[in-house]
């Protein structure tokens, strides 16, 4: 891992799982190889978190 994203990491470990904003969760996701097992542990939370479904629109507007 590059210098900057190394600090852009160790800035999101020192934050708690539910204070993170959806951009520093995906990070952590993509790099989740990197984690400790007790990091991993501690986030798993956030790390396992799905993003929402997408509702699908029909042609006259409402949801289904």
């Amino acid at each position: 891992m590059d210098d900057r994203s190394k600090k852009y990491f160790d800035s999101i470990l020192a934050k708690e799982p539910e204070d993170l904003s959806k951009e520093e969760i995906s990070f952590l996701r993509a790099r989740r190889s990197y984690l400790k097992k007790i990091q991993e542990e501690e986030y798993n939370s956030v790390l396992e978190t799905k993003p929402p479904k997408t509702e699908t629109v029909k042609s006259n507007g409402k949801t289904r």
